[in-house]
């Protein structure tokens, strides 16, 4: 799934980004994909920081500031950054063993028939 990232304000005002990503826009040149990026799964959230597409914050807590203050124009009382960060810890599992290794991808050489 693909959303807009900054619905109420502009994005990296709020993550102190250091470029201004466009999104999918930069590949479609369509304007409706400006600042839309793909949604990553809620899965396994409370251990993958750093946040967001360009990583530019680092803690749990701040993006779900972050979030409703671009995503629904509010600013969450502590209490309810921390309920939800509580909900967020329960979508969490064991990671794969292999999680943060690269994949062994297939050699480059290509076997082109006559």
């Amino acid at each position: 799934m693909f959303q807009k990232f900054g619905v109420v304000e502009e994005y990296w005002k709020a993550t102190g980004s250091q470029e201004i990503d466009t999104g999918r826009f930069g590949f479609t040149k369509d304007p409706a994909d400006r600042y839309v990026f793909k949604v990553p799964s809620l899965r396994n959230v409370t251990m993958t920081p750093p946040y967001f597409h360009d990583g530019s914050v680092a803690v749990l807590d701040e993006a779900v500031k972050v979030m409703g203050r671009i995503q629904l124009g509010v600013a969450l009382p502590d209490a309810e950054v921390g309920e939800i960060v509580v909900f967020l810890g329960t979508l969490t599992g064991p990671l794969p063993a292999n999680f943060a290794a690269a994949p062994t991808l297939p050699s480059a050489a290509v076997k082109r028939e006559p």
